[in-house]
């Protein structure tokens, strides 16, 4: 199975720009690339914060994008979002029997469990888990077939990066995810957004893998703790492979239209 994951696309209403950037300009430039060069994926997920106000003519903006896509959407709620107003120009995203934006999906090669951590309530961004979601989670990871990988999928980290003003707006409750986690099954894979930036490690022995956001990005800065460093850098997705117990992710800088050569062939290596 392949498929392809973006997130933080922030969208506003058409013909709007936000820190200078017209985050529909970048996902049409995304969604022509996936559609050109990826025919035979499963789906295309985005983590979370798909509208930078959560507004109606955001989600208007965005589901008319989407459209343009070959392959099949699944979209998770990120910080930024507003549930109401998405679910009126998404009215087919399945949500959980509380309302919330969250499913689990059984493919041939994984199960595909998305949470929704957006707090609606709280007075900054930090995500949560609250108990009807922690349970949707633990039924999720125990019903889960056992003999393929489960990925799981949230906008927020539940740990955290080394970026910290982005650190203080996290999960607020790690260690309620992770209990339901160590008592039932860990993912094989955990994929995230929110912090703009690529990012891969090990959480308690869960790989993971947080994707560069498709709109402006947050600067590498380890140091900076009263305001969120933001940069310009070129947005990606990344396309991932599972085949078995084997999971492989590559990042497309798919803005990029400089040369392609190869790197034996000696005129290039030598060229001024």
């Amino acid at each position: 199975m392949k498929f392809i994951i973006l997130t933080d696309t922030h969208f506003v209403a058409r013909n709007r720009k936000i820190y200078g950037l017209d985050p529909a300009e970048r996902l049409a430039a995304a969604i022509n690339r996936i559609n050109l060069d990826h025919p035979d994926i499963a789906f295309v997920i985005v983590t979370g914060d798909l509208a930078h106000w959560g507004e109606d003519p955001a989600y208007e903006n965005l589901s008319m994008e989407l459209k343009r896509l070959v392959a099949p959407t699944i979209l998770l709620m990120g910080n930024h979002d507003k549930r109401d107003a998405f679910s009126r120009h998404f009215p087919d995203v399945p949500r959980d029997a509380n309302g919330f934006v969250q499913s689990v999906q059984v493919f041939d090669a994984a199960t595909v469990v998305t949470l929704d951590t957006l707090n609606e309530a709280a007075p900054d961004h930090a995500g949560l888990l609250c108990e009807a979601r922690l349970a949707f989670l633990e039924h999720a990871l125990m019903s889960a077939p056992a003999d393929r990988p489960l990925l799981l999928f949230q906008h927020h980290p539940p740990f955290d990066s080394g970026l910290r003003y982005m650190d203080t707006i996290r999960l607020a409750n790690p260690e309620a995810e992770w209990d339901v986690i160590a008592r039932t099954r860990l993912p094989d894979y955990l994929f995230m957004g929110h912090l703009h930036r690529p990012i891969a490690g090990v959480w308690r022995g869960i790989p993971f893998h947080i994707q560069r956001a498709l709109a402006h990005q947050v600067a590498f800065d380890l140091v900076t703790a009263g305001h969120i460093p933001g940069s310009h850098e070129a947005p990606e997705y990344a396309h991932v492979t599972v085949n078995g117990g084997h999971i492989v992710i590559h990042h497309c800088a798919f803005l990029y239209d400089g040369p392609i050569f190869s790197l034996q062939d000696q005129a290039a290596l030598n060229q001024a």
